[in-house]
């Protein structure tokens, strides 16, 4: 069924579209390989995955990130108009000076893209995210919401909008 607008005629709602979720057959054998040579073996910097679009609720590997990719390489693989979620090996120095490694698991969920990817993507998580242990969550909106977590950027402080100033 389809809701038309009289204003301009375009196509606002597909009541038949359902998404279909993922099961935990959805992640292949395949995933689990790939994410273990990121995890153990650094064969990779970042994993890509999308939900098919024959809605069979299977996850794809969208692109894998070479194992000496930057954090640029990785963002700008993110698209800018639909969700996504990614692995990203991120290495840093700790406070004295040893390198440490974290894997990020990243809900891609930008402002931009379809109400019905959004809430696709949103469903989806929690069959999927369960699928990968030792790694943290991340939900980003925007490029910078990812920099901010990897440390990458300053978080920036939002005005008030409060009437009351402190004196």
């Amino acid at each position: 069924m389809l809701v038309i607008v009289p204003t301009g005629g375009e196509k606002l709602v597909d009541n038949n579209k359902v998404a279909a979720l993922p099961t935990a057959d959805s992640v292949t054998a395949d995933i689990t390989t790939t994410f273990n040579n990121l995890k153990l073996r650094r064969k990779h910097k970042f994993m890509i995955f999308k939900l098919a679009s024959d809605e069979s609720g299977n996850v794809e590997i969208e692109k894998l990130g070479e194992p000496k990719a930057s954090h640029d390489e990785f963002l700008s693989s993110l698209p800018n108009s639909d969700c996504r979620f990614a692995i990203y090996d991120y290495d840093y120095k700790s406070t004295d000076g040893r390198p440490q490694s974290k894997l990020w698991f990243v809900s891609w969920l930008p402002d931009n893209s379809t109400p019905h990817n959004m809430m696709a993507y949103s469903a989806a998580k929690g069959v999927f995210r369960d699928r990968f242990t030792g790694v943290f969550d991340l939900m980003a909106k925007k490029i910078e919401d990812v920099e901010v977590a990897l440390g990458l950027r300053a978080a920036e402080e939002e005005e008030s909008s409060s009437d009351f100033e402190d004196d």
